[in-house]
């Protein structure tokens, strides 16, 4: 690890890899990250002419850790997932997002590492994007926990999230999530401490700090460190004036 910036009292960043931090944390109650996905393109129609879960891709301003094998990926989040239960509270909600290639293998590491897989949440992004045959709308969300997941804060959430993407043109980071999203996730669960392993570009900090919670987050890229560190900064900075939209959803609340 090589920086750690204090944004606010309760709001950590830590630049390196997660595994050198882990060891640092006290007590976690809340995880939502997004994992280097190890698709090997950027886009489905780009795997045919890029090639499949490539060991190595030229190509720089991507990002670290996403042209591994099936075998790599696996080893990486086992690795990862193993250091961090035993920093979890008992009943902690753990959310992984995750595409269709990799959701299987992600339920297996999971449940390797000792935690309870409880639901695929589905977030739906209104509209298709590139592609050859069925386009995708979607990404999965694995649901997680260690061991019997506390109470939903909202019980009135379905399993089927409907939220834009962030325009291609204001991106500041190639698989930022939406900020509006993430909220929607940290009002609906309980967990004062969020945890990001995978920080990016801070889209998981900016929207624990908007729903009042408390966060700590990793990122090994210099550049979306920075980044981050901007963008928390600017939300801890930032006037509460409005209450944000709502964010729709599809199905009705059930029980685990």
């Amino acid at each position: 690890m090589s920086r750690v910036e204090t944004i606010a009292e309760g709001v950590t960043l830590y630049m390196g890899d997660c595994r050198d931090v882990l060891p640092l944390l006290d007590r976690i109650d809340l995880v939502i990250t997004d994992p280097p996905y190890s698709s090997g393109a950027r886009t489905d129609s780009e795997r045919q002419v890029r090639g499949a879960m490539l060991r190595s891709m030229e190509d720089q301003d991507w990002f670290s850790h996403d042209a591994m094998t099936t075998w790599g990926f696996n080893w990486f989040i086992r690795s990862v997932f193993s250091d961090l239960r035993p920093r979890l509270e008992m009943g902690a909600h753990v959310y992984l997002f995750i595409d269709w290639r990799q959701t299987p293998n992600v339920y297996g590491m999971m449940e390797a590492c000792g935690y309870r897989v409880n639901q695929c949440l589905v977030w739906d992004k209104g509209h298709f994007g590139m592609g050859t045959y069925w386009r995708n709308q979607h990404e999965n969300i694995v649901f997680a926990s260690n061991g019997m997941p506390g109470a939903m804060l909202d019980r009135g959430m379905g399993s089927v999230i409907t939220c834009p993407n962030v325009s291609p043109t204001s991106r500041v980071h190639p698989t930022e999530k939406p900020v509006d999203l993430l909220v929607s996730l940290v009002d609906a669960v309980p967990g004062q401490l969020v945890f990001d392993p995978f920080m990016g570009s801070g889209s998981t900090g900016v929207a624990a700090v908007r729903a009042g919670r408390r966060f700590v987050g990793c990122e090994i890229n210099p550049g979306h460190f920075d980044t981050a560190c901007k963008r928390i900064a600017a939300e801890v900075a930032s006037p509460r004036l409005f209450a944000e939209p709502p964010i729709t959803t599809k199905q009705e609340a059930f029980e685990l």
